[in-house]
């Protein structure tokens, strides 16, 4: 089963993410390093469970289905930057993945420029974590970033301000890189209009194997992602279960166009529930 924390800025890691059992959490584990940021006019804000948050004036998580694959919390952001950032989250895939539904409005009464969405995400996934954890992030393009994608990186250890980007592997395909690493991504979505919007998905989850989750990723027509899986080899050859994430709405081809490994058994898992903290920030 798969269990997620939503915080009422609506990152995560509130009561972990990942699976309700022995391989438990997979974000609490050392830093909490997760979070997003959106920008606009050049000014980037943020939130990070490491460090905390930037120019988020008012947060609030309303839960909108407790429970069942019905499930659903929404939470409303306003940025000093003028935008207003709501994500939606809800089951998908049967259970085996979360969707996030990612709004950024411009609440100002001029144009926004160059507006962008960044999250970052450190998984630490049993058995092996830290260093035999092992890591892929593709890009939407066999050669890297394309459509709305401006940026990724395996260095999830800073803040996600969408203005800065990353060296460590920067906008370049890695796949099964072993090591503490992660999975950073910037998108552009140009300039808002007063009272506009821009709406992409997020996919997150977990399974027992990479090919399940790739597979669940797939059936939902993820175009970019990134995920972590354990060192089955600790586990004597057994469960190396894999976690990560992905996304919808950037003008690129799904990855069920984009040749992946042959056997990619689809692992369905329940749903245990999506667990909201009630704590109000504000920077």
């Amino acid at each position: 089963m798969v269990r997620m924390g939503v915080k009422d800025d609506g990152s995560l890691g509130a009561d972990g993410v990942g699976f309700v059992g022995p391989t438990g959490d997979a974000i609490t584990p050392g830093c909490l390093c997760e979070g997003w940021g959106a920008a606009a006019n050049g000014v980037g804000n943020y939130t990070y469970g490491a460090t905390g948050t930037s120019g988020i004036m008012t947060a609030a998580l309303t839960t909108l289905q407790s429970s069942g694959l019905g499930l659903s919390a929404q939470s409303i952001v306003t940025l000093s930057n003028g935008l207003q950032v709501t994500q939606t989250y809800s089951a998908a895939a049967g259970g085996t993945l979360f969707k996030v539904n990612v709004e950024l409005k411009n609440s100002t009464t001029g144009l926004l420029t160059d507006v962008r969405y960044a999250r970052t995400l450190d998984w630490d996934v049993t058995p092996g974590f830290y260093e035999s954890n092992y890591t892929t992030v593709y890009g939407g393009t066999p050669t890297g970033p394309g459509g709305k994608v401006l940026h990724t990186s395996t260095d999830p250890f800073a803040e996600p301000n969408p203005m800065v980007l990353r060296s460590r592997d920067a906008d370049t395909n890695v796949v099964n890189q072993r090591g503490d690493l992660g999975g950073y991504f910037v998108f552009g979505f140009g300039d808002l209009a007063a009272g506009a919007s821009a709406n992409f998905d997020t996919y997150i989850g977990a399974s027992e194997t990479s090919g399940g989750l790739l597979s669940a990723l797939g059936s939902v027509g993820v175009e970019a992602y990134s995920f972590t899986t354990g060192d089955s080899a600790l586990a004597g050859g057994g469960f190396g279960p894999a976690y990560g994430y992905g996304f919808v709405g950037l003008g690129l081809p799904p990855i069920v166009e984009v040749p992946e490994p042959a056997s990619l058994a689809l692992i369905g898992l329940g749903l245990a529930g999506l667990a909201a903290s009630r704590r109000r920030k504000k920077a």
